[in-house]
């Protein structure tokens, strides 16, 4: 998404997935309970081609919007980079092949995750752990929030968030592959009453004058309709380059429309809560540079009575494909199945996975 798409960083902006351009990190930390019970896995967002499985409490590292200032009638602004967000957070998450997860709460502040994949391209061992600090600014929300994964093969990737006083969140990211150091991102969140700001900076070189700032600025204009701007820079060597991006969204409570348009693409986005248990998102990701365009419609179906969650997407690449996800109490276990068919190409993908605690 946008300019700031990187090839591998776990952060959305506003462009399709294919500009190899780093990204600008999550606005707000996972929401944390004070007393959490072990949490179940999370979608985890992407460095690497392999997802990693880091846990953040009970949501994946995507950011919630629930510490955003509200405007209006209730409805949070949010940062920029959450404008397609209720779209990202139905949108289905298919794995091939088996996975088992081990969850456990060591105490209210601190946690540990055990993750085995098993699949015929390429199995795997991924532990990882959360710290979350003491000071709570909301029910829902705790900090500082540290978070760590390591693989097998010896891939580090560590994230940080701590909020220094009520309108601004300091965010770092690192990840090393091996023994070689591989990307850094530092950056700030600062939530005004209507307005948000967020800055980044990718890969610093300050002797060689070199890396990447990204800077994004929303505005509400009314209660129901914000707009804001993306500006990223990029210096190398011997070349730099300044890209823009404009952005906006007209929200109510049980629908949004979204959209990001720059000189790399367009990005849109609606999102509708038809009731308490159905959610449907249509997302359309178009690159200006190769002028090809992906279209996903995602829906997902809750029913907390019998503890199932059933996600289901189709895509202009004709692809199709849906989860289910089961909670077996009172057994602290919960099953994962996961399925997609490309009509295209025939090819067929499949998994099944359990989380423990």
């Amino acid at each position: 998404m946008g300019n700031a798409q990187a090839a591998s960083w776990p952060w959305s902006s506003s462009e399709p997935s294919k500009t190899a351009v780093p990204t600008t990190p999550s606005s707000a930390p996972p929401t944390v309970p004070v007393e959490p019970p072990p949490p179940p896995p999370p979608q985890s967002a992407t460095i690497q081609s392999t997802p990693p499985s880091i846990p953040v409490a009970a949501e994946p590292m995507a950011p919630s919007t629930s510490d955003a200032k509200a405007t209006g009638k209730g409805i949070g602004l949010g940062t920029f980079e959450e404008l397609h967000k209720p779209c990202k957070d139905i949108a289905l998450m298919p794995f091939d092949g088996i996975k088992f997860t081990v969850n456990k709460g060591l105490s209210s502040h601190f946690q540990v995750q055990h993750s085995v994949t098993l699949n015929n391209e390429k199995s795997s061992y991924k532990f990882g752990s959360t710290f979350v600090g003491s000071k709570q600014p909301s029910p829902t929300e705790a900090y500082p929030v540290m978070v760590g994964e390591m693989s097998n093969e010896g891939d580090l990737q560590a994230q940080f968030i701590h909020q220094i006083f009520s309108p601004v969140k300091l965010k770092c990211i690192a990840q090393t592959s091996g023994s070689k150091f591989q990307s850094l991102q530092i950056g700030a969140d600062i939530q005004l009453k209507d307005a948000s700001i967020s800055m980044v900076t990718a890969d610093p070189n300050l002797l060689e004058g070199t890396g990447m700032l990204v800077v994004h600025y929303l505005q509400a204009i009314t209660p129901k309709l914000a707009m804001g701007s993306e500006l990223l820079f990029q210096r190398a060597k011997h070349r730099q380059q300044a890209m823009i991006t404009l952005a906006g969204r007209y929200q109510t409570k049980d629908w949004q429309l979204a959209a990001t348009l720059g000189l790399a693409g367009l990005h849109t986005s609606f999102y509708r809560k038809a009731n308490e248990n159905v959610q449907v998102g249509v997302e359309m990701e178009a690159s200006l540079k190769t002028m090809e365009s992906v279209t996903t419609l995602a829906y997902q179906f809750d029913l907390p009575k019998m503890n199932l969650l059933f996600k289901g997407m189709m895509t202009s690449e004709w692809t199709v494909g849906s989860s289910l996800e089961k909670k077996l109490l009172p057994l602290p276990i919960t099953l994962q199945l996961t399925g997609s068919y490309n009509i295209k190409k025939d090819k067929v993908s499949c998994g099944i996975g359990a989380v423990l605690g």
